[in-house]
C-alpha cells in the first residue's frame, strides 16, 4: 500500500492542470465595432511539423482598426520584432503586461513611446499585418508577474461586456 501511495504522489504533478476559471479584468483591446472573430486561441498548436505554444490570441479586424490599451498602464516597450512585427507592451499596476503585435506601423509615430502613461482604451496602434502574419489581426498576449504567458480569453471582457462597461463609464452609447 505504501508503494501505491508513493506512486500516486509521484504522478500527481504530471496530471493536467484544472481548467482555469474566466475572471475578466481587461477590456477588449480593439474597437469592438470592428472586431470580426478569434482566428487562433492560446495554447499548443502544430506549426511546421512541431508542437508550439501560441502565446496569445489572434483577434481579426479590418486593417487600420484602433488597437487600445486593455487597462491603464505604462508603455514598457514599443518597436519592431521579426515575428511580432510592430508591437507595444504595456506594464500594469499588478506587474502583469499586455502585448499588442502585428500593428500596422511604428507606434512611436503615434507618440506611443516607452514611459508614456496610457489610460484604459487609449489608442496604442492600428490593426495591421506586420511580422509573421497571414492577414490583418491583433495578436494579443498577457504575461503574468513572472513573465509567463497566460490565456488572454480568461482575462478579457468580451466585446459585448466591454461595451457595457464603457456605457456604464459614460464612454459609449
Amino acid at each position: 500500500m505504501r508503494m501505491l501511495s508513493g506512486l500516486l504522489i509521484l504522478l500527481a504533478p504530471l496530471a493536467a492542470e484544472p481548467k482555469a476559471a474566466r475572471a475578466p479584468w481587461l477590456l477588449f483591446p480593439i474597437d469592438v465595432r470592428r472586431f470580426d472573430h478569434v482566428s487562433s486561441k492560446f495554447g499548443l498548436r502544430r506549426l511546421e511539423g512541431h508542437r508550439k505554444l501560441h502565446r496569445g490570441v489572434d483577434l481579426v479586424a479590418p486593417a487600420g482598426s484602433y488597437v487600445v490599451a486593455a487597462r491603464e498602464g505604462t508603455i514598457a516597450e514599443s518597436g519592431h520584432a521579426r515575428s511580432c512585427g510592430w508591437y507595444v507592451t504595456v506594464a500594469h499596476e499588478n506587474s502583469w503586461r499586455t502585448v499588442y503585435c502585428h500593428l500596422r506601423s511604428d507606434p512611436r509615430k503615434l507618440g506611443v513611446v516607452q514611459g508614456l502613461a496610457v489610460p484604459a482604451m487609449g489608442v496604442v496602434g492600428l490593426v495591421g499585418s506586420t511580422g509573421h502574419s497571414t492577414g490583418p489581426h491583433l495578436h494579443f498576449s498577457v504575461l503574468d508577474d513572472q513573465g509567463r504567458p497566460r490565456d488572454p480569453l480568461l482575462a478579457l471582457y468580451t466585446p459585448k461586456e466591454t461595451l457595457e462597461v464603457l456605457r456604464k463609464m459614460g464612454m459609449a452609447r
